[in-house]
């Protein structure tokens, strides 16, 4: 399976957060910064997720998409991103990592890199993350 751009996150979320109702968005540039993601969860909670992949602690964003993510979270909105972090080295400690943040540490995230925002981190790929404390965390604001 093709991982893309984003690591296989979009793909592993849907399948192991299956009772949320997932929606892709691509708007191009009539919508710069829109993150990808838009899911509903069955208790009605509503957010915005944009998927990373890095194999070191900096993640690249499109020009647009920090100051969306930073400005929605500031106006009252639920948005998040993850991030997949897979050294090239399969010696480093943890390698297939799991970072989720909140959408309103996305410009220090962009500027300063992973270790330096406050985030969420599971390690030993997607069958050791714990998909039912991600969930938990998505409902929160």
């Amino acid at each position: 399976m093709a991982e893309g751009k984003d690591g296989g996150l979009r793909s592993i979320f849907r399948r192991k957060l299956h009772t949320f109702h997932w929606n892709t968005i691509e708007v191009g540039i009539l919508g710069s910064g829109i993150p990808d993601n838009e899911f509903c969860t069955p208790t009605g909670v509503q957010a915005w997720i944009e998927f990373k992949q890095t194999h070191i602690f900096q993640v690249k964003f499109q020009p647009f998409q920090a100051p969306w993510l930073d400005r929605r979270c500031r106006y009252g909105g639920n948005a998040w991103i993850a991030v997949r972090r897979r050294p090239q080295s399969q010696r480093e400690a943890g390698a297939d990592e799991l970072w989720l943040i909140r959408g309103d540490q996305a410009l220090a995230l962009q500027k300063d890199g992973l270790e330096y925002v406050h985030a969420t981190v599971w390690e030993g790929g997607p069958s050791h993350w714990n998909f039912n404390e991600i969930a938990g965390q998505l409902c929160n604001r």
